[in-house]
């Protein structure tokens, strides 16, 4: 064949035969990227759909959420008007009468006898005539609590009154 007098803007290195193929390949790829686009179009359009069902469902929750929250709001406030109205029931308590035992003296108890022990003996590492030291104290009840002369001194200490 002769050559043909307009220049050529496919290289010389690929025939014309493969050029053709190539361009009916990015075709077909071209075609096959639009049908895909449509689908995803499609699916896109479904999951909008989806998307506006659950925010209708979700509206549809928010009401009747509402109109429950209103009810129990008129229930408390019906509730709270009736112990507010009921007066508070009055109860009467018996007084309890408290008695204090007299212990009586059990036989194994000796008797007491209103007497200061006489002489010296040891309290700690002191040894004392105690009754006649705590007469003497200028604050003898002090003194008997001080060093428990009590029992040892109940005269002078003022227990036999």
């Amino acid at each position: 064949s002769a050559p043909s007098s307009e220049p050529s803007l496919l290289p010389s290195a690929f025939p014309s035969s493969t050029c053709e193929v190539k361009i009916d390949f990015v075709e077909d790829m071209v075609n096959g990227i639009e049908v895909n686009m449509g689908d995803m179009e499609g699916k896109v359009d479904s999951i909008e759909g989806k998307i506006n069902d659950v925010e209708g469902k979700i509206g549809d929750m928010e009401e009747k959420m509402t109109g429950k929250m209103n009810d129990l709001e008129a229930m408390l406030n019906e509730l709270l008007a009736f112990v507010m109205s009921t007066p508070a029931p009055t109860v009467s308590m018996p007084v309890p009468t408290v008695s204090t035992p007299v212990p009586s003296p059990t036989p194994t108890d000796p008797p007491f006898i209103c007497a200061d022990r006489t002489g010296q003996w040891r309290i700690g590492t002191k040894t004392k005539a105690w009754c006649r030291n705590a007469g003497r104290a200028s604050d003898t009840l002090n003194f008997c609590d001080l060093w428990d002369l009590w029992d040892d001194c109940p005269k002078t200490c003022g227990k036999c009154s």
